[in-house]
């Protein structure tokens, strides 16, 4: 039987069962293999390039967004712990060069809203002095609903990571804290920000420093704070001597360290102290000072013992 007639045969015996119908296999089409190797590679290198931009935005997250403002409608916080001195000299006019040949700050400062919508500094008063002073904008953050407590702990943690900062300028910042009653005590300031009570004993006696002694020092950031507890006890027996002392020193040309050997080293004074249990006599050759405890008169005696002083402040009484 020839190749036609087998053909019309296996039809007809279709069109009575269509099983009989020759099956047909579709073929995938082809790819090429270097087709199909540079697909998947494309594909590696767009999931490489997800995966590194979410490591990115992990770095950034919880931050706030910058924008540059005008320095003038940003007001100083009452916190600012930067002296006058760290806005002047050679020092702070290459900081502001800086600025200027990068066209602005590059590390922002941080900003909060008030509640009457005033922009005041968080951190970072040096660099808006910086860009005030150049007429730039200054780039910064905004943070909203931030009370004093939290301004005050974000601007000492930034402090810590500064080394530019002095001594006497963290005292103050700390003690301004206490002023504005935002902590009780020094302790207190210590606990909140991680420090040891021996430290913050430094800046405190640091912090209480005459101004005529303060004033007798080149700079205020030129104190050490291991000076300030000698500093103290010489100012307690002897204040007086004290600050006549730094008086002299004030335009010296001395250096901080003479000034401060200038302060402690003063001759010694005939200093005479009686303890006569209501009270203690304290005499040198200026002056006498009489501690008396409260509690260890009656007001009969008080009465009498102010009316004797009287007596004695109007020239009438025995001598």
């Amino acid at each position: 039987m020839s190749k036609q007639k087998d053909e019309a045969a296996r039809l007809a015996a279709a069109a009575i069962d269509p099983s009989m119908l020759p099956s047909f296999s579709r073929r995938a089409p082809r790819v090429a293999m270097n087709t199909v190797t540079d697909f998947t590679g494309e594909l590696g290198k767009v999931e490489k390039d997800l995966r590194e931009a979410r490591e990115k935005l992990a770095l950034h997250e919880g931050s706030l967004p910058t924008r540059k403002i005008d320095p003038k409608t940003i007001r100083l916080s009452k916190f600012a712990n930067r002296i006058d001195q760290s806005m002047e000299g050679a020092d702070f006019e290459a900081f502001k060069l800086e600025i200027a040949n990068a066209g602005g700050n590059v590390q922002p400062i941080k900003i909060r809203l008030t509640e009457d919508g005033v922009q005041e500094v968080v951190f970072g008063h040096r660099r808006h002095r910086a860009c005030l002073e150049l007429d730039l904008p200054v780039l910064a953050t905004i943070r909203e609903n931030m009370s004093d407590k939290e301004l005050f702990e974000e601007m000492s943690r930034e402090n810590d990571q500064r080394k530019d900062l002095s001594a006497y300028e963290l005292a103050m910042h700390y003690k301004r804290a206490i002023d504005l009653k935002l902590y009780r005590n020094w302790s207190e300031v210590a606990a909140v920000l991680g420090k040891t009570k021996a430290l913050l004993s430094r800046y405190s006696a640091l912090a209480d420093l005459p101004k005529p002694v303060v004033d007798a020092f080149p700079s205020p950031n030129d104190i050490q704070p291991k000076w300030a507890t000698t500093l103290r006890r010489v100012i307690d027996v002897d204040s007086e001597a004290v600050v006549q002392a730094a008086k002299r020193a004030r335009g010296s040309g001395l250096n901080a360290k003479l000034v401060f050997e200038m302060l402690i080293n003063l001759p010694e004074r005939k200093l005479t102290r009686v303890n006569f249990g209501v009270c203690e006599w304290t005499e040198t050759d200026k002056a006498i000072r009489i501690d008396i405890g409260k509690n260890k008169l009656s007001p009969e005696q008080l009465e009498g013992l102010q009316a004797y002083l009287a007596q004695i402040g109007s020239g009438k009484g025995e001598r």
